[in-house]
């Protein structure tokens, strides 16, 4: 397993709002889907009323507790980063839609139990998915990975680190997801896309969750917080 062989091990820190940002650092913040039953009365007051609206527009309930517990934290972070009301802060976006903000990288993901968000100065990227195992995983393996790679899988936990790395290095370089994901091979650990370097760790969170980070080579250190509001 490459996890267990790589030692990536998280020493999660509880989140404080006297959090002092670190400028050349990486933040990663994890919310469990329960927290939402903590924050729902509070929505209003951070999100905008196109971000509400949204919300409202999933079929699925968890899918709508993860979406907005995303934009809720992401903006409660990102203004006491920038010291301004939660409510006030207007991304920019990407060509490929991605949001952000001048001089500030942030990308959100959700899957299953859990919302994480990384936040810092230099680019980044990050994902985290549910194991499942009701897929033929070999089978899509010869589609989106690389010879080095499949050679390297040897259970889902490894599929799913590699498929994390992938979709982590397409949200650090700004693409989003592209046909080939063929174009990248994540076996090092770091990676160059285009004209940049990104590095590559990759976590168990629990037995059921995997979460990679693709991050730009200037960045110092890492920080793992874990937010129970």
């Amino acid at each position: 397993m490459l996890l267990q062989s790589s030692n990536n091990s998280i020493d999660w820190l509880d989140y404080s709002e006297e959090l002092h940002f670190e400028k050349e650092d990486l933040h990663v913040f994890k919310i469990h889907l329960d927290v939402y039953h903590k924050i729902k009365n509070d929505l209003a007051a951070v999100l905008t009323g196109r971000e509400l609206e949204k919300k409202q527009k999933f079929f699925k309930s968890d899918d709508a507790r993860r979406f907005a517990l995303g934009k809720y934290f992401s903006r409660k972070l990102l203004a006491q980063k920038l010291n301004v009301s939660p409510h006030s802060i207007i991304f920019l976006f990407t060509d490929a839609n991605k949001p952000y903000l001048q001089g500030i990288n942030f990308n959100i993901s959700h899957s299953g139990n859990y919302v994480v968000i990384a936040i810092s100065n230099q680019s980044i990227g990050i994902d985290v998915e549910k194991i499942k195992s009701d897929f033929d995983h070999a089978e899509l393996a010869k589609v989106c990975f690389t010879i080095n790679e499949r050679k390297q899988i040897s259970d889902l936990q490894d599929f799913y680190t590699f498929w994390t790395r992938k979709e982590a290095i397409l949200k650090a370089s700004g693409e989003g997801l592209i046909d080939d994901l063929l174009e990248i091979e994540c076996t090092l650990a770091s990676v160059k896309r285009h004209e940049d370097t990104f590095r590559l760790r990759s976590y168990l969170i629990d037995e059921n969750h995997i979460l990679s980070l693709a991050y730009d080579e200037n960045v110092k250190g890492i920080t793992f917080y874990n937010i129970d509001k």
